[in-house]
């Protein structure tokens, strides 16, 4: 008989999280960065009892009010004192969102990537993309086929434990559509370069958010009658 974990009540994390939000922000003022959280969500995977706490960034306002790049949030140094901080493993999460995953508890895993961009939907598929410590410098671009049995089978375990905690609701319904159809998930597993050129994406539509925010503002502050000339 298989032991289901035990479902977490948010009030036993309460303290927990109250003291990891302010951990959090005073490592990043400490790095120069602007300690901007649109939301964080306390959630458990019900199959492997894995339970993670996510912090959001407000890419938005990051982009439309400061110059700080997205990379300097996912900088590997800063990961590392976040992880000493807080004693405990955090996972810098890419998809629409800029995002921490703070593991409170591993429940059935052993080990989890460091970085993770799920779920993502590509040309009809599912696809995620990880990044595990060590392996990922030496392991080129494999798609999930082309991986051992073993290391795929978990990987598979991995996103779709993801899959049940993340809070992108237009991502997660596409990709619980298509896991619906019994389309298993594609693992693609990258190194830090190609985590990097993920992360530059957001970089380059944070500028544009700045430049159309910046136009707007000089629209609002126009008179009316130039408005209408231009």
């Amino acid at each position: 008989m298989i032991h289901q974990p035990q479902a977490i009540d948010p009030t036993d994390f309460a303290l927990r999280t109250r003291q990891i939000r302010s951990q959090v922000a005073a490592v990043l003022k400490k790095s120069g960065l602007l300690p901007r959280f649109k939301r964080w969500r306390l959630t458990q995977d019900p199959d492997t009892g894995m339970i993670v706490l996510f912090g959001i960034l407000n890419n938005t306002y990051i982009a439309r009010y400061t110059t700080i790049p997205f990379g300097d949030y996912f900088a590997p140094h800063l990961l590392r004192d976040l992880a000493n901080e807080l004693q405990l493993q955090v996972v810098s999460c890419n998809s629409d969102e800029l995002r921490y995953a703070f593991i409170l508890d591993r429940g059935n895993f052993g080990k989890l990537p460091t970085h993770i961009d799920y779920p993502f939907i590509d040309n009809g598929k599912l696809l995620a993309r990880v990044v595990y410590a060590k392996e990922a410098e030496t392991t080129p671009l494999l798609s999930v086929d082309e991986t051992p049995t073993d290391e795929r089978t978990f990987a598979r375990q991995v996103a779709g434990a993801f899959l049940k905690v993340f809070d992108d609701i237009k991502l997660k319904d596409d990709a619980t559509l298509l896991l619906s159809a019994q389309t298993p998930p594609d693992i693609v597993i990258i190194d830090e370069n190609e985590f990097n050129k993920r992360v530059a994406e957001h970089e380059a539509n944070r500028q544009r958010v700045k430049q159309i925010g910046k136009l707007l503002d000089e629209t609002a502050g126009m008179p009316q009658h130039l408005q209408q000339k231009k």
